[in-house]
C-alpha cells in the first residue's frame, strides 16, 4: 500500500492485479484522483455505500473490471471544502446527495412555457387558422402551448435565467444536482463550461443575491466572486423558493430578479420552487416538470434495481401506479419494495414507514443515550410544525430549533427529559435531519419536514384543537389578492396557506380520515377534495357526497372568485363530478348528455353589412327557420369520452360512417391535417413585407411567436414542409391527440385534440348505445342556440346599424369575467361551467359557448348565404366550420357570428365538440 499525503487519506485504489494506492488531499493526488474517477465513470460505474445502513458514514466504493476504487467517510466533504475548483468539482462526482441520484436518474420530463418548437422554430402546433390582418376585426392568435422536453436539462440550452416548477417530490432538487454532477465531469474531462454552485435559498438569511453566492462561491472554488461573474463562469443552482418564508418572500425574490437581470445571459441561473408556492415574483422562462411516465417508471426501476415492484403498481386494488408517478414517492416505493413493504398505498403511511426505518437502522447501531423512537418523533414533529407556522422555510436557526422541541414528553406513563443536542444528534445520524448545515437545523427534504408536522396537526386536531386557520383560504371576491403575472403568464390558483401538503399526510396517517376532511371541507372543499384525491385512502361515502356537493356550489357560485371556481373545478374531475355520472345502458357504460331545448323559429343568422366587427365571411346576415331541438349544455368532455374509448368506439368500424372516415381510421391523412394552415401563414408573411408590424399592431402576438414567423419567413416551402413532417407525428386513431396530457386531460374539461371524424363517431356510438339520435349541429343551429329568439318586431327594425341579435351568448357587450377567451390569460380548458356564475351562459341554458374550445359543427365552410342540405353534406370533402372561440383566442372570435374552419383531420389543443338531438 503506497500512502501519499501522510496519513491524511481519501481514497483507495486496488487493481486487478492487487496494487494498491491510497490517495491524499494534495494537488497531485487530486489530479490523479480525477483521471481515475473520470475512467470509472466512463466506464459505467457506479459510486454506491458499502454499507447501506451505514448512512453518509458508508464508504462509497465503485467497481470496474476487477479494479476498486473507495472513498473513505467524509471525503467528498472534506474535498469540497479545500477552496480550489478542481477538488470541488471532483467532490461533486462522488459526493452521495449528487452521485447516487446522478447514476439513478431518469431523465425528467417537462413543459416548457413557449410556442412549440419545430425543428428549431417556436411554433405552436396546435393552430387553427392563420388569419391574415383585416382593418375591420382583430384576428385571433394561435394558441399558447407547450413545448414537452424529453430531459428537463434541455432547458439550459435554451435560456440563461429559468425557473423549474413542480409538484412536492418531482424531482426539481434531484434536478439540479444531476446538472451539477455531469457539468462537474464535462469541466474536469476539459470541456469547456461554467462551474456549478449549487445553493439552498433556505440559508441565504439576510444576504443579498450576491453575498449569498459569493460566500458559497469562494468557500469551495476559493477564486475572486465578482471576477467568475464578470468573466461568465456562474452556473448558480437556487434551490426551494418554497423554502423562504412566506413573509420574506416577495422581497427577496425582487432581489433575485434584480440580480438575474443583471448577470444572467454571460452567466446562468436556474431556480426551483413548488408551482403553487410561486407567483410569477421572478419573471423567468418557466419548466414545469412532468409526472414520470410508465417508460420512466420502468427505467428507475431496472436502475434500482427493483422490477419486480412493476406487477405491484398496477395492482387494480391500489393506486400506486398513479403514487408512483411521483419520483420522491417512487424512490420510497422501490425502497419499501426491497424490504418486502410493497403494500404501502399512501404517502402519510409510506413516510411514516420509511421514518422507522430510518430510525432502526440508528437504534441497531446503540448510540450512547438513545431515545425511545416515539418520543423522537413527537419531539420532531412539535418542531416541523414550528417550521410551518412560520412560512414553510426546512431552516431554523439552532436556537430557534431547540426552543421550538419539548423539554419532556410522556411515555410509558412517565415524563421522559429530551436533551435537545441529543435529539438533534440522533436526527442528523438518521438522515432525517440534514448533517450537512451545522449548527443550522433543516429537514432533509421538504417532504420529511411536512410528514412530521402532519404528525403533530393529527394529534392537535383529535385533541380538539381549533385548526382552521390552516385551512382558510382565499376563495371569495372580496378577498382574492392580485394576480401577479406578466403580459403573457397564465392566470394562477388561488395562493395556498402552506398546510395543503401536511394536510394530505395527515389525512393518509388518520384512523378515522374522514373527521379530518368534515373539518377541512368547512375551511376549503378544494384542499378536502385534494385529500380524497390524493391521500391513497378508500374514500368515505358520506365525505365524498358532502365534498363534491360543496365544489359543485362553488362553481356556480358568483361570489366565488374565478379562480377559485376553476379550482373548484379541477378538483371536481378529478373525484367524480356530479354532474356527469355514468350509467349503465345497453350493456355499456356510458354518461348521457345534459342538454338544453332551442324552440322552432326563425333564426338571424350571421352579420350585417355595417357590423363594425365582422369578417366578410359572415355576410350577408339572414333568417333561417329551424325546427325545434336539443343541444349539450356543455362541450363533451373528457369523462364522458372515455366512456367511448373504454367501449371499443376507435375498434368498432360501425361508428364511422363514411369513406372519409373510415379511411381516416385506417391511417390515411385524407385531407392534410395541420400543413396546410402553416403553409398559408408562409405564404402571408413572405408576400407582405409589413407583416410584422400588421400583426404587432393588434396586440395579440407575443415577441416570441413574431420571432416565430420570422423564422418561417426564412424557410422555402420544401423546408417548411420538410421540418412539420418531421414533428407532426402520426395522429393516434386509438385516443384523442392530448388525451395524456395533463394540463388536457381532466375530466371535467372539454376533450380537445380530435378530428371532425372522431367528434361523429362519437355521436354515433351514443345514438346506437341510448336509442336517441345525437349528431354535430350545424353552424345555424349552434348560432341560434347561443344567440337566441329574435326580438318582437325585429323585421321592422333591420335597418339598424346593429346587430339584430346578440353579439355573445349573453348580450350584446363584451364581458371577459364570463367567457375563458385570451383576455383571461387562463391559457388552457377550463372546467365546463366555470364562467357561468359570472353569466356566461346563453338564451337557453347553453354554457361555454364563448370561448373555452372551439367546436366542431357539421357544416362545411361555404360563403353565404347558408344553404342548408348542401352545407350538411357528410361525405363532401372540405373545410368544416369551427364555432365558439378557444381558450387561445381573443373576444372577437367568440362572438356568436364569428365562423371559423379547419379540415376535418385536423386536431388542435383548443377544439372539441358538443353534440345536438333533434326534435
Amino acid at each position: 500500500m503506497t500512502h501519499i499525503e501522510g496519513d491524511v487519506h481519501c481514497a483507495d485504489f486496488v487493481g486487478r492485479d492487487r496494487v494498491s494506492v491510497t490517495y491524499g488531499y494534495g494537488p497531485e493526488d487530486v489530479e490523479r484522483l480525477v483521471e481515475k474517477v473520470l475512467a470509472f465513470l466512463q466506464g459505467g460505474a457506479v459510486f454506491a455505500p458499502l454499507d447501506l445502513q451505514g448512512g453518509f458514514q458508508s464508504p462509497l466504493q465503485a467497481e470496474l473490471e476487477g479494479e476498486k476504487l473507495t472513498f473513505r467517510p467524509g471525503a467528498a466533504q472534506r474535498l469540497a471544502g479545500r477552496r480550489d475548483e478542481r477538488s470541488y468539482l471532483l467532490s461533486l462526482t462522488v459526493q452521495r446527495e449528487y452521485q447516487m441520484w446522478a447514476t439513478r436518474f431518469t431523465p425528467l420530463a417537462a413543459r416548457l412555457d413557449v410556442r412549440r418548437a419545430i425543428q428549431g422554430l417556436e411554433l405552436p402546433v396546435a393552430f387553427s387558422e392563420f388569419r391574415r390582418p383585416d382593418p375591420q376585426a382583430g384576428p385571433g392568435m394561435p394558441p399558447v402551448t407547450t413545448v414537452l422536453l424529453e430531459d428537463i436539462t434541455e432547458a439550459l440550452e435554451r435560456h440563461a435565467a429559468l425557473i423549474i416548477l413542480g409538484e412536492p417530490g418531482s424531482g426539481k432538487t434531484t434536478t439540479l444536482q444531476k446538472i451539477a454532477f455531469e457539468t462537474a465531469c464535462r469541466l474536469l474531462a476539459g470541456a469547456g463550461g461554467r462551474l456549478p454552485l449549487f445553493v439552498r435559498l433556505s440559508q441565504q438569511g439576510r444576504c443579498t443575491p450576491f453575498e449569498f453566492l459569493q460566500a458559497a462561491w469562494e468557500q469551495r472554488a476559493g477564486s475572486d466572486f465578482a471576477d467568475a461573474l464578470q468573466m461568465g463562469r456562474v452556473l448558480a443552482l437556487a434551490d426551494g423558493i418554497n423554502e423562504i418564508p412566506r413573509d420574506e418572500r416577495d422581497e427577496r425574490l425582487k432581489a433575485w430578479r434584480l440580480f438575474a437581470q443583471e448577470y444572467a445571459g454571460h452567466n446562468q441561473i436556474v431556480f426551483t420552487s413548488r408551482e403553487r408556492d410561486y407567483d410569477r415574483q421572478l419573471d423567468l422562462q418557466r419548466v414545469r416538470v412532468e409526472p414520470l411516465d410508465d417508460e420512466r417508471i420502468a427505467d428507475y426501476l431496472r436502475r434500482y434495481p427493483a422490477e419486480g415492484l412493476g406487477a405491484l403498481l398496477d395492482d387494480p386494488r391500489t393506486r400506486l401506479r398513479q403514487m408512483a408517478r411521483n419520483p420522491f414517492n417512487l424512490c420510497l416505493l422501490a425502497y419499501a419494495f426491497k424490504c418486502d413493504q410493497g403494500a404501502l398505498a399512501n404517502r402519510g403511511a409510506l413516510l411514516a414507514w420509511f421514518v422507522e426505518e430510518l430510525f432502526r437502522r440508528e437504534e441497531l447501531l446503540a448510540h450512547p443515550g438513545w431515545l425511545p423512537r416515539p418520543t423522537q418523533v413527537q419531539a420532531l414533529a412539535q418542531m416541523a410544525f414550528a417550521m410551518q407556522e412560520q412560512g414553510e422555510s426546512t431552516s431554523f436557526p439552532l436556537s430557534a430549533a431547540q426552543a421550538a422541541l419539548p423539554e419532556v414528553v410522556a411515555w410509558q406513563g412517565e415524563d421522559l427529559r429530551l436533551p435537545p443536542a441529543d435529539l438533534l444528534r440522533f436526527g442528523r445520524a438518521a438522515t432525517i435531519l440534514d448533517p450537512g448545515v451545522e449548527p443550522e437545523v433543516r429537514f432533509y427534504h421538504h417532504l420529511l419536514q411536512e410528514y412530521f408536522a402532519a404528525v403533530e396537526l393529527l394529534r392537535r386536531f383529535e385533541q380538539g384543537q381549533d385548526l382552521r386557520r390552516l385551512w382558510k383560504a382565499a376563495r371569495l371576491e372580496s378577498e382574492m389578492p392580485a394576480a401577479q403575472v406578466g403580459e403573457w403568464d397564465a392566470l394562477p390558483e388561488p395562493p395556498g396557506t402552506g398546510w395543503e401538503v401536511t394536510t394530505i399526510l395527515a389525512c393518509g396517517l388518520a384512523a378515522r380520515p374522514e373527521a379530518l376532511i368534515e373539518a377541512v371541507r368547512r375551511g376549503s372543499p378544494a384542499l378536502a377534495g385534494r385529500c380524497l384525491d390524493e391521500a391513497g385512502i378508500s374514500r368515505p361515502e358520506a365525505a365524498l357526497h358532502a365534498v363534491r356537493a360543496d365544489l359543485l356550489a362553488e362553481l356556480y357560485n358568483p361570489r366565488v372568485h374565478l379562480r377559485a371556481r376553476l379550482q373548484a373545478g379541477f378538483v371536481l374531475g378529478r373525484i367524480g363530478d356530479p354532474r356527469f355520472a355514468p350509467q349503465a345502458v345497453g350493456g355499456a357504460t356510458v354518461i348521457l348528455p345534459e342538454l338544453v331545448s332551442v324552440p322552432a323559429g326563425k333564426y338571424w343568422i350571421g352579420s350585417q353589412a355595417n357590423e363594425a366587427q365582422a369578417y366578410e365571411d359572415e355576410k350577408p346576415g339572414q333568417f333561417v327557420e329551424l325546427a325545434a331541438f336539443r343541444i349539450g349544455r356543455w362541450p363533451v368532455t373528457n369523462a364522458e369520452f372515455a366512456h367511448f374509448m373504454a367501449a371499443g368506439g376507435y375498434q368498432d368500424e360501425a361508428y364511422w360512417q363514411g369513406e372519409l372516415d373510415q379511411r381516416w381510421l385506417r391511417g390515411e391523412n385524407v385531407s392534410g391535417g395541420p400543413l396546410s394552415y402553416w403553409l398559408q401563414a408562409q405564404r402571408f408573411v413572405q408576400s407582405n413585407p409589413d407583416w410584422k408590424a400588421r400583426l404587432q399592431s393588434q396586440g395579440l402576438y407575443s415577441p416570441a411567436q413574431l420571432k416565430a414567423f420570422e423564422q418561417v419567413a426564412g424557410m422555402s416551402e420544401a423546408e417548411l414542409k420538410e421540418a412539420l413532417s418531421q414533428t407532426f407525428a402520426e395522429k393516434s386513431r386509438r385516443e384523442p391527440h392530448y388525451w395524456g396530457d395533463g394540463q388536457y386531460n381532466n375530466p371535467s374539461q372539454p376533450v380537445v385534440g380530435l378530428t371532425w371524424f372522431e367528434a361523429r363517431a362519437y355521436c354515433a356510438w351514443l345514438s346506437a348505445l341510448s336509442g336517441q339520435v345525437y349528431r354535430l349541429p350545424s353552424e345555424v343551429e349552434w348560432e341560434a342556440a347561443a344567440r337566441g329568439w329574435p326580438e318582437r318586431g325585429l323585421l321592422a327594425r333591420l335597418g339598424r346599424r346593429s346587430s339584430p341579435a346578440r353579439a355573445y351568448p349573453w348580450g350584446p357587450a363584451w364581458d371577459a369575467r364570463r367567457a375563458n377567451t385570451l383576455e383571461g390569460r387562463l391559457l388552457r380548458p377550463s372546467p365546463v361551467g366555470a364562467y357561468a356564475a359570472a353569466g356566461g351562459v346563453g338564451p337557453y341554458g347553453a354554457e361555454d359557448q364563448a370561448g373555452n374550445v372551439w367546436e366542431w359543427t357539421a357544416s362545411l365552410y361555404r360563403p353565404y348565404p347558408y344553404r342548408g342540405e348542401q352545407a350538411e353534406d357528410p361525405q363532401a370533402e372540405g373545410e368544416r366550420v369551427l364555432r365558439g372561440g378557444g381558450w387561445g383566442d381573443d373576444r372577437g372570435d367568440a362572438r356568436c357570428a364569428y365562423r371559423d374552419r379547419l379540415v376535418p383531420d385536423d386536431f388542435n389543443n383548443d377544439v372539441g365538440f358538443r353534440v345536438l338531438s333533434p326534435g
